[in-house]
């Protein structure tokens, strides 16, 4: 009776955990300053993500010395709980510019599948904001002490705020505010992600920065697919209205800019499109900074789920909401 006891207890404990395995929700809160699993403020502001097996890598701003940030990698699990992996770029130790004659925003995350390398690409700026250069760097390994490859003007342009994009054949993007914040600049990156190779100027004109973009499959057979952009308006750190346009090609075809969302876009500025692909369904999260000016360090992370049907998008900013990562469903 005892043996036929445990035995119960012991196959119960294991059905529960395969359970948890395959149908745990988690719960993501926004609102609250993000800590690590160390009890440390989480600091990778102006975010860049990397999924690699079931693991989230996050890349970020170490707003800790405000102006003058190194670039922080954390891991986890679930997108709330966080390990701080270490730095990965620091001032005066990557480069002797860094840290005086230029500093580090907007870092994001690539992995190049043909060169087996990680690559970050960033805004690469001197106080003033004179500058305006992009930087590359590239490491072996995605918690290595990356090198710097490059920086400057990408072909000669004059490029701030930025983001990085990979499409479904590998082909990556670097996509930055340009000539003096009046466009935004699409630039194609070479095989090894290290180089531009072609340029194109979207939204000219419209003054726009914080570009995020995501593909989305198309729901009927025949039909193209659709990229989406989201983006702000360049108001420093204030927020301001959120705009999203959609093409079904990344070098022409964007309709004009269309509000979406509140009018000062949940008080975020867009960082990145994570997309949750499930055994039921695919989720899109929004990833959003809600900068904390002048307590930059305190600037707070918030997550979303967002909807998309056909060109139209739903846009709703949750206090919470629960997520399985394991059949893509959220509630």
């Amino acid at each position: 009776m005892l043996l036929l006891g445990l035995a119960t207890a012991v196959w119960a404990a294991g059905d529960a955990a395969q359970k948890r395995k395959q149908g745990q929700w988690t719960e993501i809160r926004n609102g609250d300053v993000w800590t690590d699993e160390a009890g440390n403020l989480v600091q990778a502001h102006a975010p860049g993500f990397l999924k690699q097996g079931d693991t989230w890598y996050m890349v970020g701003e170490d707003r800790g010395h405000s102006f003058n940030p190194d670039v922080n990698l954390y891991a986890s699990k679930d997108l709330q709980h966080w390990t701080f992996v270490k730095k990965i770029i620091q001032n005066f130790v990557t480069s002797p510019d860094l840290g005086r004659r230029r500093m580090i925003e907007r870092a994001k995350l690539l992995f190049n599948e043909k060169t087996g390398k990680y690559v970050v690409w960033c805004h690469w700026e001197s106080r003033n904001y004179a500058a305006s250069e992009a930087a590359c760097f590239q490491c072996d390994s995605i918690d290595g002490n990356y090198q710097l490859v490059w920086s400057g003007r990408p072909m000669g342009i004059k490029s701030r705020d930025c983001n990085v994009f990979v499409d479904n054949d590998g082909t990556a993007y670097f996509i930055s505010t340009t000539e003096e914040n009046t466009n935004l600049g699409l630039f194609k990156l070479s095989d090894d992600y290290l180089t531009p190779v072609s340029h194109t100027p979207l939204f000219e004109g419209d003054r726009r920065e914080a570009p995020a973009i995501v593909r989305v499959p198309a729901e009927k057979k025949g039909e193209r697919d659709l990229y989406f952009m989201f983006n702000s308006a360049c108001s420093g750190w204030k927020p301001n209205q959120c705009k999203m346009s959609y093409t079904h090609d990344l070098t022409q075809g964007w309709v004009p800019l269309q509000n979406i969302g509140d009018s000062v876009a949940y008080r975020t500025q867009a960082a990145a499109i994570l997309v949750i692909r499930g055994t039921k369904q695919t989720t899109y999260l929004y990833v959003g900074d809600r900068w904390m000016d002048p307590d930059l360090p305190h600037s707070k992370i918030i997550i979303f789920p967002i909807t998309f049907r056909g060109n139209e998008c739903e846009f709703h900013y949750r206090d919470s909401f629960q997520i399985n990562f394991t059949t893509g469903e959220w509630r």
